[in-house]
């Protein structure tokens, strides 16, 4: 009889152990995930945009490893530069649904040359934020916000005419709020 008590403790131990176990690896799952969010909020606080800033870095899988600050600059700098990419995609299919002599197709086409080099600022801006070269982020990714208000300025330059509205107003919008975000993430690094 007493072994049978002895034995029942030691598979009562061995029990509350596994359940102490999981509970402790959930509560440091659920710390480590407190943390990322903490990292996240903290750093999205200091932008303008800061709704999007937390989504933006969110949309990216690379986000539920983030641990420190440079890892959130690289988010962040990768979810501009995909957003870059993307209106430039969508830019140039526009233009080749757009008749070629029209003002619209001008301003297209003149976008399509300053996402261009929006895009290649953000390339560049890869190294720079790795070497810590961070006059010259700012400089690079300064130029990109100014690139997307040039292409709506093209826009509005005719806004008696339908084709003086611009296709790329929200797009303009956030990528220069993207590009905002940034700035104010990497500033935090210095």
């Amino acid at each position: 009889m007493a072994s049978s008590e002895a034995l029942m403790v030691v598979f009562w131990l061995i029990g509350s152990s596994f359940f102490l176990l999981g509970t402790s690896i959930r509560l440091a799952d659920d710390q480590d995930h407190r943390n990322e969010e903490d990292l996240v909020s903290a750093a999205c606080n200091r932008t303008f945009y800061i709704d999007i800033c937390v989504s933006s870095i969110r949309s990216d899988p690379r986000s539920s490893t983030i641990s420190d600050l440079k890892g959130l600059a690289d988010v962040a700098l990768n979810v501009t530069f995909v957003h870059g990419m993307e209106t430039l995609d969508y830019i140039k299919h526009l233009i080749s649904n757009s008749p070629a002599a029209s003002y619209r197709s001008g301003c297209l086409r003149d976008c399509a040359e300053v996402y261009a080099d929006a895009v290649q600022s953000l390339q560049d801006t890869v190294h720079l934020l790795r070497i810590r070269d961070f006059e010259k982020v700012n400089t690079l990714v300064s130029a990109a916000m100014t690139d997307s208000d040039t292409c709506e300025d093209g826009f509005n330059e005719v806004l008696d005419d339908a084709e003086g509205v611009s296709p790329l107003t929200q797009r303009n919008q956030y990528f220069s709020k993207l590009c905002s975000n940034f700035l104010a993430i990497t500033k935090l690094l210095f």
